[in-house]
């Protein structure tokens, strides 16, 4: 028999956290942060944005809502960019004091939980409409807000425990037609997931941003409401550095509803991250077979360690290594950071037809170097693991 609190839980999650199928709709939604700062500070010229995973071991009992409130604060701010610790000088978290080493950078704070990243990818996530939803076994939660609010230990406990699976194949899935509107649908097989190409969400992550905060900034800024106020902005107009602004808070509202506006924004991304022509470019040398071998001399060892082994067996497949430059770093577990330079393993395509194997990293330049070491993702190594994941799935293939 289920106890109180059970009952009580289930019953949240199924009438005020999900919906059915019949009134479910991609929705992402935004609150102003007028409903807690009376103005904001914008700079004239906003730097790239950087984004760090902060891990949920940082959320120590005692401080877990200062924290969360903080973080929550910190990205509803978005529109302050490098300046957000000029603004909350006074109020950083005292594990978070790393922060103030970094105070002329673009930084993100993503919550990063045990279990999963629901909410580094909610954006991405209500993207994604019912049927694809409900067919790689994800729940229809009701609409969601962004930036990131406060944490809901309700959704966390109740998301499949392979939730960061199960959407990184949905959204790979729903938006390869837009990379590639020939491919055909059998090569989506759930049975066959290395023949799609594995989309890293994070780095979707920040492009959906971007559309995001192009959208928000249509909206109008909300209205002074007294003399009172009118003051407080004046004054903090009068104590501010040159190139800096300040205004009232954007209006919030709604950013997509319904699947064709999505779908749009999906459109819209996907612009963003090709600004360049760069991805577009490789997604076609790669379709058509003509793709380059591009790798620098960072992971010449690496190169030099996988082809051995494979040679070694006589493997029938030729390995190919291939960079995508220049994208907005995401700073967790799974990146690498020496010097200025991040990297992370971005996709690994096995062309069957082809006999061969495409390695794509991800690089760009980063002004944190130190937070890896801060957080403690400096020694995981995580390029070199991916590597030999994808020697051991060969060999496999090889045994077949």
């Amino acid at each position: 028999m289920c106890s109180m609190e059970e009952i009580t839980e289930k019953e949240l999650w199924e009438t005020e956290l999900t919906k059915p199928e019949s009134k479910y709709c991609p929705k992402l939604g935004n609150l102003s942060s007028a409903f807690i700062f009376q103005y904001v500070l914008v700079p004239n010229a906003v730097k790239k944005p950087e984004y760090v995973y902060i891990n949920e071991e940082y959320y120590d009992k005692e401080k877990t809502i200062e924290l969360d409130s903080f973080i929550s604060q910190w990205n509803l701010t978005w529109e302050m960019g490098q300046i957000r610790n000029l603004f909350f000088e006074k109020d950083i978290p005292e594990n978070l004091q790393w922060l103030r080493r970094f105070q002329k950078e673009n930084v993100y704070l993503i919550p990063e939980l045990k279990r999963n990243r629901y909410y580094a990818y909610s954006s991405l996530y209500h993207l994604l409409p019912a049927r694809i939803l409900l067919a790689f076994g994800l729940p229809l939660l009701k609409s969601g807000i962004w930036p990131h609010s406060l944490r809901n230990w309700i959704i966390e406990r109740n998301l499949p425990i392979d939730f960061d699976l199960r959407l990184s194949k949905a959204f790979a899935y729903y938006i390869w037609p837009i990379l590639n509107a020939r491919t055909k649908m059998e090569y989506f097989s759930e049975d066959e997931p290395i023949k799609v190409l594995a989309h890293n969400l994070d780095f979707w992550l920040p492009y959906v941003n971007m559309v995001i905060e192009d959208r928000l900034k249509q909206y109008p800024r909300v209205e002074v409401e007294n003399q009172k106020q009118a003051l407080v902005l004046e004054k903090a107009r009068n104590n501010i550095p040159e190139n800096i602004s300040v205004y009232r808070p954007l209006m919030g509202g709604s950013i997509w509803e319904g699947e064709d506006e999505a779908w749009e924004v999906l459109n819209e991304v996907v612009e963003r991250a090709d600004s360049r022509g760069v991805l577009r470019s490789l997604i076609d040398d790669v379709k058509s077979n003509r793709v380059q071998e591009d790798f620098s001399n960072k992971w010449s060892y690496e190169r030099e360690d996988f082809e051995r082994k494979l040679y070694k067996k006589r493997s029938k497949y030729k390995v190919k290594f291939v960079e995508l430059s220049d994208t907005i770093p995401v700073i967790g577990p799974y990146s690498e950071v020496e010097d200025k330079m991040f990297w992370q393993d971005l996709m690994t395509i096995l062309d069957h037809k082809e006999k061969q194997v495409v390695v794509l990293l991800r690089n760009g330049t980063t002004n944190l170097s130190e937070i890896g070491r801060e957080l403690g993702y400096a020694n995981h190594s995580p390029i070199s693991k991916a590597l030999r994941k994808i020697q051991k799935k060969m060999q496999d293939l090889e045994q077949i």
